[in-house]
Formats: structure tokens, C-alpha cells, sequence
């Protein structure tokens, strides 16, 4: 992801335009391989000779130095350094914390201190003496005693990406960086076909974002969803943005889109950014529905062990509710008779569409899901009220504190089943 500083966009008439560099570009290619080579040859070596040996490449670049940066802080998150704090050099802090009080005590009484030069006549000499206490050189004492920090920790794996897709992911984390500072998102996706849309609204409930989910004309298979921006929200807004730029790739695999969002890349002052699949953007999520959330592993394997009659998958269906709104569940729980049972779930930032739902199944005859509420959302006065009043909360609805457990799901499953005899 990029940092603000790192964003290259510009502004007109309202509006925000994210500047792209050209993916097919050699002389831009050319910079782009040697990066990459360089981050996949230099495994091994510190971070700070890493990095030195990246600025010399870029300050060849034939871009604004601000381009540059960024496709660096790309490759850098995509490499491991080794961050672990080490015993042995936390016991020689505390070696040299105690050799330097000592060795400062002895000169004490020799010292003048009006004048800089002492028994300890210098940084130099004093840092000699220490490391000589210490049995140790002393070209290799600043060395042993940072080396866990940044500029001095180890390269240990990076994940290879080739020029052309390095580019592709900078022209993504513009729109990432862009979509961070949101207030809300338009997504017009048309003639998408049912196994498209499955797979897309599938990754934005993985994501656990706010949208609003209909048909634009049912006719011509014509969907649009409305995101709630992270800056729309008063709590949890990092979170959330991170899991909304996070969404935008999956975007990218959609064979006709267009997306209109408000962005505040200024506190008091909006734009509009306008995007469509003539972007040219690809993706880098080249396997995403294969993702699983650990939330559903760790689910599943309780499932197996205490309710061995429930099997859980990911929601791979869709509810079409009243009106033309879309309701796509989190999980679908199927039971040994062959029952489904949807679940959606609603988390800290959903309170404004918890409200719409439960309004909407109070209202409902049938019983077509089960939902279960982030108790953070209870804090809300109103929604709490609402909750207690809901009939249909009573029968068919749960509280969860991080992710959903058997304890809390096995009595709603089991009214559930009952109502379907």
C-alpha cells in the first residue's frame, strides 16, 4: 500500500485524476527489471545496503522521484526482514550500559570537566575503550549493538514479482491509496453473468464491507453496489479503509465496470474519481476466491468436532429480498438432511444497514436467514432497543464477540430447522 506522500494524482473542476505510468513502456521496464533483481538478489544483505543500492537504480529513473519512492515501498513490502528482538544483543545493552558507567566512574576523577579534552579525549577514543572492555573491536561495536534495527536488519525472503506486474500494482495502489480517503463508492458492473457476481459479492463480504447490493435492471443483468468510504464512518476507519482498498482488485477481474467515488484528499475539500475496465489496470489477485478466512477454518473445525450433523462453507448463493436489494450471506450451513442455512453477519462499523435488515425481516413472513451482531454494536442505544424488540431477532438472531462459535450458533441453527418442519 501507499502512503499519501507517495500518491501521484491531480486535481480539475472537482475532479481527481490518478496519474499512471505506462506498463509497456521499455525505458520504464528497463528500471523496473533491475529493481526487481535487485530485491531478489540481495537475500541475505541489511536493510540499509538494500536500500542504497535501490536509490542508485532510481536516481536513474526517467520519472519524479516521488514514482520511484513508491515503487520501492512496493518491493519493500513485499520483503521479509528479520525483525525479531535477539537476547544477545539486548544482554550487550546491558554490558555496555554497565562497562560505560564504569568506565566513566574511573575518569571521573581525572577528568576536566571544562574541557573537552580529558583522559577520554574524544567520541572516538571513549567508544575504543569501551569495545575494549568489552572484548571487542571497535569498528564492529556499533554494529553488534543495533542490529536489530531497521537499517541493520536481515534481508529474509522476498516475494518475486516481474517488471510488468510491479507497474500494474503501482497503477492499483494509486487507486488504493485514493480509495483510503474515501466517503463513499459507486460500482456499476454490466450484462455480469451469475458466477461473476457470486464471485465478487464473495470477496466483499470477506472484506466485511458496507454496501447496498441491487439489481439496475434486472433485465440486462445489470448490478450496482454502494460502499459506505472509510471516511463516512467515526470509528474503526483504518480498518475498514484498508479493507475496502483491499477490495478494488478483485474489481480489476470484472470484464465491464465503472466505479465513481467522493474522495477527500483534503479535509475540507471533495473530488470525484471516475474509473472504468479501460483503465487497463490487471490485477495482482490472480488466485483470490481461493482465499479462505480463518474466521471459516477455525468455524469449520469446531463444527466438525461438536456438531458433526452441520457442515459450514462459504456463501457462494445470493437472497433476493423485497424490492430489487440483494442480500449476500458470510456462510451457508447445510445440514445432514440437506437444509441450507444462510448466515450474514454484521460487524462493528455495520450499524446503519443492521437497522434496514432487521426492519426488513420484521416485516417478512418467511425465515430466510439467520444473522449474527459484533457485540461492540450493542454500545449503539438505538440499534440495542431495536434488537430487543425484534421478534424475529429473538428466534433467529446472535451475538458474537470477535467471530462467530458453535456455543452461540448451534440454538439458532436449531430454531431454524425447526421452523422448516
Amino acid at each position: 500500500m501507499l502512503t499519501k506522500d507517495l500518491l501521484c494524482f491531480r486535481t480539475k473542476s472537482g475532479k481527481i485524476y490518478p496519474k499512471f505510468i505506462d506498463p509497456k513502456n521499455e525505458i520504464i521496464l528497463k528500471f523496473a527489471f533491475e529493481l526487481t533483481e535487485l530485491f531478489s538478489s540481495n537475500i541475505g544483505e541489511k536493510r540499509e545496503t538494500l536500500e542504497n543500492r535501490s536509490k542508485i537504480i532510481l536516481e536513474g529513473l526517467p520519472l519524479s522521484v516521488v514514482v520511484g519512492r513508491g515503487l520501492e515501498k512496493l518491493l519493500i513490502d513485499r520483503t521479509e526482514f528479520d525483525t525479531e528482538i535477539k537476547n544477545e544483543v539486548l544482554a550487550l545493552r546491558e554490558k555496555v550500559f554497565k562497562n560505560s558507567s564504569t568506565l566513566m566512574q574511573s575518569n571521573a576523577k581525572t577528568v576536566d570537566h571544562n574541557s573537552y579534552n580529558s583522559s577520554i579525549e574524544s567520541l572516538k577514543s571513549y567508544r575504543s575503550d569501551l569495545a575494549a572492555s568489552l572484548g571487542f573491536e571497535p569498528e564492529n561495536l556499533t554494529q553488534l549493538l543495533y542490529a536489530d534495527l531497521p537499517p541493520f536488519q536481515k534481508v529474509l525472503k522476498f516475494r518475486k514479482i516481474n517488471e510488468e506486474s510491479l507497474l500494474h500494482r503501482y497503477n492499483c495502489a494509486q487507486v488504493q491509496g485514493l480509495l483510503l480517503r474515501s466517503d463513499s463508492i459507486k460500482l456499476n458492473l454490466r450484462n455480469i453473468s451469475t458466477a461473476s457476481m457470486r464471485q465478487l459479492l464473495k470477496f466483499l463480504r470477506f472484506n466485511k464491507l458496507l454496501a447496498k447490493i441491487s439489481f439496475e435492471h434486472q433485465k440486462s443483468k445489470s448490478l450496482q453496489i454502494v460502499i459506505d468510504g472509510p471516511l463516512s464512518l467515526f470509528m474503526h476507519t483504518h480498518k475498514y479503509g484498508l479493507n475496502l482498498a483491499n477490495f478494488f482488485p478483485a474489481v480489476l477481474h470484472q470484464s465491464n465496470w465503472k466505479l465513481d467515488a467522493t474522495v477527500r484528499i483534503n479535509k475540507n475539500k471533495s473530488y470525484v474519481m471516475q474509473l472504468d475496465h479501460s483503465c487497463g489496470i490487471k490485477s495482482h489477485f490472480n488466485h483470490f476466491l481461493a482465499y479462505v478466512p480463518e474466521e471459516i477454518q477455525k468455524l469449520s473445525q469446531q463444527l466438525t468436532k461438536k456438531m458433526p450433523d452441520w457442515k459450514l462453507t462459504s456463501s457462494n448463493e445470493f437472497l433476493q429480498l423485497p424490492g430489487e436489494n440483494l442480500c449476500f450471506p458470510d456462510y451457508i450451513f447445510k445440514h445432514i438432511s440437506g437444509k441450507k442455512v444462510p448466515v450474514e453477519l454484521f460487524h462493528k462499523w455495520h450499524s446503519g444497514p443492521l437497522i434496514n435488515r432487521i426492519s426488513q425481516l420484521d416485516e417478512q413472513k418467511d425465515e430466510p436467514l439467520i444473522i449474527g451482531i459484533n457485540r461492540s454494536l450493542l454500545k449503539n442505544v438505538d440499534l440495542a432497543n431495536k434488537l430487543d424488540s425484534s421478534k424475529y431477532f429473538s428466534q433467529f438472531g446472535f451475538i458474537f464477540k470477535d467471530i462467530p462459535t458453535v456455543t452461540t450458533l448451534l440454538p439458532r441453527l436449531e430454531s431454524w430447522l425447526r421452523s422448516r418442519i
